[in-house]
């Protein structure tokens, strides 16, 4: 996708991205935080089960497809941890989590906007970014990093909260 920008043009894009992903990260991180305690997943299981999912993510040949059939499949998965498939209502914690991932588009087509806005008429990159079929590849590849951070962070939180339990837990022994 950015073969076709000089090697400046692909800096500047992708120190905008990055610079309109973190102005977004606290919003990721919220919806992060609701699905972890809505769930509990600090108290389900001690052991990360998140460890798999995010090296799934982040290998070379990630998609958001790959990553979304990598988590509904631990909810039949002998042997895998009781988060996936644990319910609240009728709410399954991987289904949500996957709808959680599907909502982060949302932030990715924000950020292309962002990013448009804020390039210069006159800069060159405008008129790549312009370019809808540019657009189309610079959200999907948004979105698959958005996917990519929130798993990451997903995971600190349950690491977190698994220290916080036991340190709870000690304090009233």
């Amino acid at each position: 996708m950015l073969d076709n920008l000089d090697g400046f043009l692909q800096q500047q894009l992708e120190f905008r991205i990055q610079k309109a992903i973190a102005d977004k990260m606290d919003d990721v991180i919220d919806k992060i935080n609701t699905i972890a305690d809505r769930f509990s997943i600090g108290i389900e299981d001690k052991k990360s089960p998140f460890r798999n999912v995010v090296a799934n993510a982040v290998s070379p040949s990630a998609s958001i497809a790959v990553i979304k059939n990598f988590i509904k499949c631990y909810i039949g998965k002998s042997g895998a941890s009781p988060i996936w498939s644990k319910k609240i209502g009728k709410d399954i914690f991987a289904i949500e989590l996957v709808n959680d991932l599907d909502t982060l588009i949302e932030y990715a087509h924000d950020i292309v906007r962002c990013i448009r806005k804020s390039i210069p008429k006159n800069n060159p990159l405008n008129q790549y970014v312009d370019d809808p079929s540019n657009q189309t590849e610079l959200t999907k590849q948004i979105h698959l990093k958005l996917i990519q951070l929130y798993l990451g962070y997903l995971a600190r939180k349950h690491t977190a909260l698994v220290g916080e339990a036991k340190l709870n837990s000690h304090s009233r022994n």
